[in-house]
């Protein structure tokens, strides 16, 4: 067993022009970590549930750009625009057939698979055509490309990636005689989820769904009569669902990162009081957030939507 190794490499240049206005900076960096180090699991009854295996190795690639542009630059005015957007690929190698139980075990658990040639970020399903309107049973393709309403793990592809296309910040910058603002904003453009909330709480519900939080589309949204058009199965049909590409969504997003806005002065009038400056600052994080799909936050990965205000004076 060896430990895991990774070598980072990268190659970039700075660059600034038009009377130092323009600032790029451009980075391509390639990660190659091997060997990779993965724990299998084991039955109990041999004293452990996992053991550490090393297993190929993996290939990150990708670039990162940041872009800044000072549009107005003057002693009591200063205006300028940023970006930054990131790119980036994974890719699996010389990965042994030892994962081949682990292939077999995750397919009724998610949709990670370990595959020469497949990236970390794949996620695989039995690609799927919807609902169908006549008898409310889920319609399957197969590998072949033929519609059955039997569901086969042999026919699994891979139906996206959880990596975006491109993701980064855009932001700008504002400065006028004491006044000044400040707007980033995170996007997200291309890549695609796995919509747990209606595997779970549309579909797949337990017979005492009723003693849980359950989604309201199980009962509004679902498969009733036939000539229903609907993106959910019939609520009779109390088999398990499988994981599909039906739960596969594309996901682009754009945040609120953070907003910031303030005021200094040193006004006269301070100096009645005994200061010599007063600043007014105020900050918003997270405070919007608009994307393609409607996802539960703060489970797994708690977030914070922050408004705060100061005030600050200086004697």
């Amino acid at each position: 067993l060896e430990c895991q190794k990774t070598l980072d490499r990268n190659i970039g240049f700075d660059l600034v022009i038009v009377d130092n206005r323009l600032r790029v900076n451009f980075d391509y960096f390639n990660k190659k970590t091997d060997p990779l180090l993965v724990h299998i699991g084991t039955p109990s009854s041999t004293g452990a549930t996992t053991i550490p295996r090393n297993v190929g190795k993996q290939i990150t690639q990708g670039v990162n750009v940041t872009l800044n542009y000072s549009i107005i630059r003057r002693d009591d005015m200063f205006w300028s625009v940023n970006a930054n957007m990131r790119h980036q690929t994974s890719e699996y190698r010389n990965v042994s057939d030892v994962l081949t139980k682990y292939n077999l075990d995750n397919r009724n658990r998610n949709l990670t698979r370990y595959y020469d040639g497949g990236s970390p970020s794949d996620l695989w399903a039995v690609r799927s055509c919807g609902i169908d309107p006549a008898t409310g049973r889920e319609i399957f393709l197969t590998k072949e490309g033929k519609q059955t309403f039997v569901h086969d793990y042999d026919d699994e592809m891979v139906v996206g990636n959880s990596d975006p296309d491109v993701e980064g910040v855009i932001g700008t910058s504002f400065y006028y005689k004491g006044f000044s603002a400040s707007v980033n904003l995170r996007y997200r453009l291309g890549g695609q989820i796995f919509m747990s909330t209606l595997y779970d709480k549309v579909e797949n519900i337990s017979e005492n769904a009723l003693q849980y939080n359950q989604d309201k589309r199980a009962l509004y949204d679902r498969w009733q009569k036939p000539g229903d058009v609907s993106k959910y199965k019939s609520i009779s049909l109390t088999d398990a669902t499988p994981m599909s590409s039906r739960f596969i969504a594309d996901e682009n997003t754009l945040s609120g990162e953070s907003i910031s806005f303030g005021y200094e002065t040193q006004a006269k009038w301070l100096h009645r009081i005994g200061a010599s400056s007063m600043t007014i600052r105020g900050y918003m994080n997270d405070i919007f957030r608009i994307s393609t799909v409607k996802n539960e936050r703060g489970l797994d990965y708690p977030f914070a939507r922050t408004v705060a205000f100061s005030l600050g004076l200086t004697f």
